[in-house]
């Protein structure tokens, strides 16, 4: 746990310690903090007072429970591994195995085997599929966690650029298939890396308080696929509005894997709450749909989000990650829904758990041709 906190030992920020309504885990609110950081290297930094509710929007969160088929063959007591998952929303990885570079080590510490069986990167994100194996329980949602750096990176992902993921399947009270996504998001993005994974514990992420430390460290050199695309749309005009929202698709990036969607928000958050209230804070989610009826399931980085105490003119800068488009299908709609949420309580102090002011609304939808 210690890699999550150490960067925020000297902010000593007001984070409230249970925040059910938002559903979040131990970890997101660890991520939160790092997200605080990262918000107070930028211009518009957030104060210290509203560290919980506008460091919320800038968190993506822990995503449990999708799948990498690789794993089918490597894990017999699995069975079909793949089948397991593959009507999970949060699974967008369907060409992993295709792509993926064999790793198959296994380090053992206080009596826990983590194997690092595959591992992939697209330029985007980097995705390495491992398991973890003991003679005791280890929660819930168990994750290898601890520090990922790559030389080829420098200081540039110290302290923020990167956003991680993980996802989480339990196979048995003493086994657990795990996926760490770690996203490049504000950085260089070589064609080679030599990457650390110093974990230094398994962390339930849903009760932290179960914690295995130890040392499992891992050596990876990785080469970025080939065939990476990328389209701009910044002059293209595919823009969503409604009163105090303004949305583009600003570029499209797309690996053998995946397809990253770039895009600008920004939110007169006072108008688009309809009310003139106490603090008030937007999030934009989005889904995603083809002209042949499919939606894509996707890895939504939400960047800073928005709130009252933000000037007008303030930016966010999300993407949407998910997986490669049906081969058939010609055009893609993009269609924003406006999250605006208050503190609990409204009350002066504007801190502690959130909850949504008003039911989730959508707007107008973007539509760009794929051929």
């Amino acid at each position: 746990m210690k890699t999550l906190y150490k960067q925020f030992d000297r902010q000593k920020l007001n984070i409230d310690q249970d925040i059910q309504p938002m559903e979040v885990t131990d970890l997101e609110k660890a991520n939160i903090k790092r997200a605080v950081m990262r918000g107070r290297k930028r211009k518009n930094h957030l104060p210290r007072n509203l560290s919980v509710a506008a460091a919320f929007f800038i968190a993506s969160g822990i995503t449990l429970g999708a799948a990498f088929p690789t794993l089918a063959a490597k894990l017999p007591i699995v069975g079909n591994f793949f089948e397991l998952f593959v009507d999970d929303d949060n699974y967008v990885f369907e060409k992993f195995d295709s792509f993926s570079t064999d790793i198959g080590v296994t380090k053992e510490s206080n009596g826990i085997r983590v194997t690092v069986t595959d591992a992939v990167y697209d330029g985007e994100n980097i995705a390495i599929a491992y398991t973890i194996e003991g003679e005791q329980e280890f929660g819930t949602k168990p994750i290898l966690e601890g520090a990922f750096h790559a030389e080829e990176f420098g200081d540039s992902y110290e302290h923020y650029g990167f956003h991680p993921e993980y996802i989480t399947k339990k196979i048995s009270d003493t086994e657990y298939a795990g996926l760490f996504i770690y996203q490049l998001i504000e950085g260089p993005k070589p064609d080679e890396i030599h990457a650390t994974w110093k974990g230094d514990s398994i962390l339930d992420v849903w009760n932290v308080k179960n914690e295995f430390p130890g040392d499992w460290t891992f050596n990876l050199t990785l080469q970025a696929l080939n065939g990476e695309e990328t389209k701009s749309f910044t002059d293209a005009g595919i823009t969503s509005e409604a009163d105090g929202v303004h949305v583009a698709l600003t570029k499209m990036t797309k690996t053998p894997i995946t397809t990253t969607l770039y895009l600008s928000e920004n939110v007169d958050v006072r108008t688009a709450a309809l009310e003139d209230e106490e603090w008030r804070g937007a999030l934009l989610t989005y889904v995603v749909t083809d002209d042949l009826g499919n939606e894509y399931n996707a890895i939504h980085y939400k960047d800073t989000g928005h709130s009252t105490d933000f000037r007008k003119e303030h930016r966010s800068v999300p993407r949407i990650t998910t997986t490669t488009f049906h081969e058939d299908a010609t055009s893609i709609t993009i269609t924003p829904y406006v999250n605006v949420y208050k503190f609990i309580n409204d009350e002066d102090v504007n801190e502690g758990p959130l909850e949504l002011a008003k039911e989730p609304y959508a707007i107008e939808s973007m539509v760009f041709d794929l051929k």
